[in-house]
């Protein structure tokens, strides 16, 4: 809403009657119930707006209709959100099992909407293999959030991306040369590579420091637990 803006209840015996009319063809109520729903499931920047527009569902005029529309304006203008995940792992830290923990975070927009953390189902030769498990697990979570949120009617035509602080298993999903040096990797964690072949997924890397997917690997110092914790919007 613009700023300054003081919105009242219309009096329909003062206006005229083209303005009544003109009043009649505005969808001023179907308007602010969908608003209503993008400000509680996902838009909470428009809350203010929409409880004051809210209020003159049965007694709004032009000057209501055209602050509701740049309410819609306003929103045009907003970045369009993007599925980001984020997978990390740690080499053999479990001493009884010398198992790997492997952990994957996905955030839409500004907010996380998936995560795990979990233990690996067979031991890892190398912090590459960890890590390319890892993203395996991730990539299966991809799918099924890629899925859901084309159902809903999200335009999901581009890759989407995980990034990975290892650099080694990002070449690995995306360079079949490499292939030779894993071939004792269970078959099952390839699905990732014929993943990134068909443009659904693509692997980034991205600098420990900034990925959030740490927070679930180990425990960490205290300022880089709570500047992950800011990213992750939990504070």
């Amino acid at each position: 809403m613009e700023p300054g803006l003081k919105l009242r209840w219309t009096d329909y015996s003062k206006l005229t009657q083209r303005e009544c009319n003109d009043i009649a063809n505005i969808p001023y109520q179907r308007l602010v119930g969908g608003l209503i729903w993008l400000a509680i499931s996902s838009c909470p920047d428009i809350q203010y707006a929409i409880q004051q527009l809210s209020q003159y569902s049965d007694s709004y005029s032009v000057t209501h209709w055209n602050a509701a529309i740049r309410v819609v304006l306003c929103l045009g203008r907003t970045s369009p959100v993007s599925l980001v995940g984020f997978t990390d792992s740690d080499w053999a830290n479990c001493l009884d099992t010398r198992r790997s923990m492997g952990r994957y975070a996905w955030s839409l927009g500004s907010g996380v909407i998936s995560w795990a953390s979990r233990k690996q189902k067979t031991v890892a030769a190398s912090s590459c293999e960890a890590e390319y498990m890892a993203a395996f697990e991730a990539a299966q979570e991809c799918i099924w959030l890629r899925a859901l949120l084309q159902a809903i009617g999200h335009d999901l035509s581009k890759a989407t991306t995980i990034m990975c602080d290892n650099n080694a298993a990002t070449n690995l999903s995306e360079n079949p040369l490499l292939y030779s040096r894993v071939k004792h990797v269970d078959i099952k964690y390839h699905f990732l590579r014929e993943r990134v072949a068909s443009n659904e997924l693509t692997i980034r890397y991205i600098n420990t420091r900034d990925n959030i997917a740490d927070l679930f690997t180990k425990p960490l110092p205290l300022p880089r637990f709570s500047r992950l914790r800011r990213i992750l919007g939990l504070s």
